[in-house]
């Protein structure tokens, strides 16, 4: 597992809501079972990852904004109350929808509406250009 040393990385754990925490990896020591994650120096034992997996370092963009993929970006979009347009396929589903709660699997918008993540695609609307 040396070669993901340096590399961006998520580390799933093993509590009871298999968080995720993301970071690049610093260290890996095999005698102490251990991994370090950087920034910040987080220590997390061999006994509570559940996988590490590469993180894409670019996020997926699209003309208008970018697709919310990762929990951390369900997360921030809930806490700014960022604007989103929801689509199902080809279909629009909501142009200007406010992200009011999410789970593992299923997302709130402000009007109630609950929708699944695995149907649905989540893009946040930025402004980008000069204005």
């Amino acid at each position: 597992m040396k070669h993901w040393i340096g590399r961006h990385v998520v580390i799933q754990r093993l509590d009871g809501a298999r968080s995720t925490v993301e970071g690049v990896l610093k260290g890996w020591d095999p005698i102490q079972e251990k991994v370090t994650l950087g920034p910040g120096e987080l220590v997390i034992p061999f006994g509570s990852i559940h996988r590490i997996m590469q993180r894409n370092t670019y996020p997926v963009w699209n003309a208008i904004g970018y697709v919310v993929k990762h929990t951390i970006q369900f997360d921030n979009a809930v806490y700014f109350g960022s604007c989103v347009m929801v689509w199902r396929g080809d279909n629009l589903v909501a142009s200007q929808a406010v992200l009011t709660a999410h789970d593992k699997n299923t997302v709130t918008l402000s009007n109630g509406m609950i929708l699944r993540k695995d149907e649905h695609e989540f893009v946040v609307r930025s402004l980008r250009g000069q204005v």
